[in-house]
C-alpha cells in the first residue's frame, strides 16, 4: 500500500477504535448496578425499652429523586411507618444536596395486646430470655429496604423502578448500630473485696459540673431483675434510665451555682435478690432478706464517691425499681445513715420480713415510695402498702407514697403498660400525687394484717385517695443529711 493511502486508513482505524472503546465504556457505566452498600441503626431508650427511630443507609453513589413514600421498610418483619427521608452525611446529619447517604426517620410506638391489657414496644432490639430472666441484645435485627410500587429514584445516573428493577436491600443491623444518648456515660468494672464476681458501673456528669465551685449531689439508680449482666447499655435502655441525665430531671438539681447532679448506676451479674445460689430471696419468711450482693454494692458506691471529691456526701440519693427497689430498701436497713434519701419504686422487700426494730430504725429517714395498684409482679399489699402504714404509725414525718391506678405513658399517649412499670412515672417526672399522711395514721386501726400483708379492703391507702399535690423530684433535690 502506498504511503498516500496508508495514513488516512490508519487514522480512520484509530478513530474507529477510540469511538468503539468510548461507546463500550458508556454502555458499561450505564449498565453498572448502583445499590445500597451498608446500613446503620440508631438506638434510643423509651418508656417500654429501646427502639430504633432512625436508620442510615449508604449507597455507592449519590441518591436523588425520592420522597417520603418512595421506600418501604420493615425491621424484624415489622412494617415501619416512615416519617421522613432525606440526604445526610455518614452520621445522619441532614444535607440539602445529594449525598451517598439517606436517613430514614421512623415512627416508634407501642402495640397494645388486649388479652393482657398492656403495651409493648414495636421492633425492639432487645430480647428477653424466659429462662435466665435477663434482657440481651438480639443477634439478628433484619432491615428490609424495598421500593414502593410505581415509585422511582436515582442512584448516580441509574433510575430504579422504571428502567431498572430494584432488588430489596437486606441487612442485619445488629452488625452496625450506635446509641448516641449513652455515649456520654462513663463505664467501668468494680472488683469488690474478697468476691469472686465483679460489678459493672456507668456514671454521668453534667457539662461544667467540675467547675461550678460547689459540691454536687449524686443520684444512684439500681436496676430491675431483667437488666442484670455486664452490659451497661442494657441498664441504661431497659427502663429509660438515660432520663436521669436529661434536662427534665437534671433541672431540679441546678440550684445556685450547681450544674446538676452526678448519676451512678451499678449492675449486678444476676439479680439483686440473689441469695447466693442463683435463686430469689423472697422465699425467706420472718427474717430480713439477705442478698449476696449487698456488701459489694455498698462498697462499689463508696468507691465511686471516694474517687469523686466533687460529690456532696450529704446529698446522696438512692432508688431503683422492683429488684432495685428491694436493694434500695436493703441499703436503707443496713447502711441507712450513709444516704440522704431513698426513692424505692415497686420495691420487692416483703413486709413480713421487716421487723418492728427495722421499722423503728428507719422511720426518721427520708423516703418516697411509688407503685401501681394493679402491679401483678410485686404485690403492693405484701410490700409497699403495709410497710408504709407501719412507718407512719411509728411516727415517720418525711415518708411519702404515690399510688397509681395504672401505668400510662407519654412517649405513646395511647399506651397502657403493665402495672409493674411504675418507673415510667419517675422518669417522666410525673410522680406528683401523694397521700395525706394524717389520714393514713387515722386509718391505721381499720387495717388488717395477715402474714405481713394488708388484707382488709376499703382502707384509705388506695389509688383513689392518692390526690395530694406533690413532686418527688422537687422533694428529692431538697433532701440532705
Amino acid at each position: 500500500m502506498s504511503r498516500k493511502f496508508f495514513i488516512p486508513v490508519l487514522l480512520y482505524t484509530l478513530a474507529l477504535f477510540i469511538l468503539t472503546s468510548y461507546g463500550a465504556a458508556i454502555n458499561e457505566k450505564s449498565s453498572k448496578t448502583y445499590s445500597a452498600v451498608n446500613a446503620q441503626m440508631i438506638v434510643q431508650g423509651y418508656e417500654w425499652g429501646p427502639a430504633v427511630p432512625k436508620i442510615i443507609v449508604k449507597f455507592d453513589d449519590k441518591v436523588s429523586g425520592f420522597d417520603k413514600d418512595t421506600f418501604v421498610i420493615t425491621t424484624l418483619d415489622t412494617p415501619r411507618n416512615i416519617i421522613s427521608v432525606y440526604n445526610c452525611d455518614r452520621n445522619g446529619k441532614k444535607k440539602y444536596s445529594a449525598t451517598k447517604y439517606l436517613a430514614f426517620d421512623l415512627e416508634v410506638s407501642t402495640t397494645y395486646v388486649e388479652a393482657i391489657d398492656a403495651s409493648f414496644g414495636d421492633a425492639s432490639p432487645f430480647v428477653y430470655d424466659q429462662v435466665s430472666g435477663l434482657n440481651s441484645w438480639a443477634t439478628d435485627y433484619e432491615l428490609n429496604l424495598s421500593l414502593a410500587e410505581n415509585k422511582t429514584f436515582k442512584v448516580g445516573n441509574v433510575k430504579y423502578g422504571k428502567d431498572k428493577e430494584w432488588t430489596p436491600y437486606v441487612k442485619n443491623l445488629m452488625e452496625n448500630y450506635i446509641i448516641p444518648e449513652t455515649e456520654e456515660w462513663k463505664r467501668d468494672v468494680f472488683q469488690p473485696t474478697n468476691a469472686n464476681f465483679t460489678l459493672t458501673r456507668a456514671s454521668f456528669a453534667p457539662k461544667g459540673i467540675k467547675n461550678d465551685f460547689t459540691k454536687n449531689p449524686l443520684i444512684i439508680w439500681l436496676h430491675g431483675a431483667g437488666e442484670g449482666g455486664d452490659d451497661q447499655d442494657i441498664v441504661l435502655l431497659g427502663n429509660e434510665v438515660t432520663a436521669l441525665s436529661k434536662d427534665r430531671i437534671q433541672s431540679y438539681f441546678r440550684v445556685g451555682r450547681q450544674k446538676g447532679a452526678y448519676v451512678l448506676i451499678v449492675q449486678t451479674p444476676t439479680m439483686w435478690m440473689d441469695k447466693g445460689d442463683g435463686t430469689y430471696n423472697d422465699d425467706i419468711v420472718g427474717e430480713r432478706q439477705y442478698s449476696m450482693y449487698e456488701d459489694a454494692l455498698f462498697e462499689a458506691i463508696q468507691d465511686y464517691v471516694k474517687h469523686n471529691k466533687d460529690i456532696d456526701t450529704k446529698r446522696i440519693y438512692v432508688g431503683g425499681c422492683s429488684n432495685g427497689g428491694y436493694m434500695t430498701m436493703n441499703l436503707m436497713f443496713e447502711h441507712g445513715d450513709y444516704f440522704a434519701a431513698y426513692y424505692p419504686i415497686c420495691e420487692a422487700y416483703m413486709n413480713v420480713n421487716v421487723s418492728d426494730e427495722m421499722i423503728d430504725r428507719v422511720k426518721d429517714y427520708n423516703i418516697w415510695f411509688s407503685q401501681s395498684e394493679d402491679d401483678a409482679t410485686v404485690n403492693p399489699l405484701q410490700t409497699t402498702v403495709p410497710s408504709f402504714y407501719r412507718l407512719i404509725k411509728a411516727g415517720a414525718e418525711n415518708v411519702h407514697f404515690s399510688y397509681y391506678n395504672g401505668i400510662y405513658g407519654q412517649d405513646d399517649p395511647n399506651a397502657k403498660y403493665f402495672g409493674h412499670y411504675a418507673w415510667v412515672y419517675a422518669f417522666n417526672d410525673d410522680v406528683k400525687k401523694e397521700f395525706d399522711n394524717e389520714k393514713v395514721l387515722e386509718d391505721f386501726d381499720n387495717v388488717t394484717f395477715e402474714n405481713g400483708a394488708v388484707t382488709s379492703t376499703g382502707n384509705y391507702v388506695t389509688s383513689a385517695n392518692c390526690n395530694k399535690e406533690a413532686n418527688m423530684w422537687t422533694w428529692l433535690a431538697a433532701q440532705r443529711k
